[in-house]
């Protein structure tokens, strides 16, 4: 799982937000799939109080695939509008999908704030 945290330290540098946010991760061991996707956040005040709206952010592709060994696969699926990038890091498999839309949870434990690093959004429950 070394690789995962290669990667959330690249991501750092190689996502640019457009909007107030940050973003949200999973990571699934039994298939070495990290899951990346933006974090909800819910508008406070005027006409649209309460209402849910997700950040907007670029990923520099190319800067990304520059940690892997050799040239990842790099796919986008229209219909979940999802990019994919597999591939082996430091020999390791590794499988990153970003999503455009937010995971279907409401609170994330885990985001990423490109400003701030990794951090746990949630204490763990007792």
């Amino acid at each position: 799982m070394e690789w995962v945290e290669l990667v959330l330290d690249k991501l750092g540098e190689v996502i640019e937000m457009q909007s107030p946010g940050t973003i949200s991760w999973r990571y699934v061991e039994i298939e070495n799939w990290l899951l990346v996707a933006p974090c909800p956040l819910e508008l406070v005040g005027g006409a649209d109080d309460g209402e849910s709206v997700f950040p907007f952010y670029t990923l520099h592709v190319s800067q990304l695939i520059e940690i892997f060994d050799e040239a990842p696969e790099v796919y986008w699926e229209t219909m979940r509008h999802e990019l994919s990038v597999e591939g082996i890091i430091d020999g390791e498999d590794a499988w990153i999908t970003f999503s455009r839309d937010p995971f279907d949870d409401d609170e994330p434990e885990d985001v990423l704030d490109p400003k701030g690093g990794i951090r746990k959004k949630k204490p763990p429950a007792e």
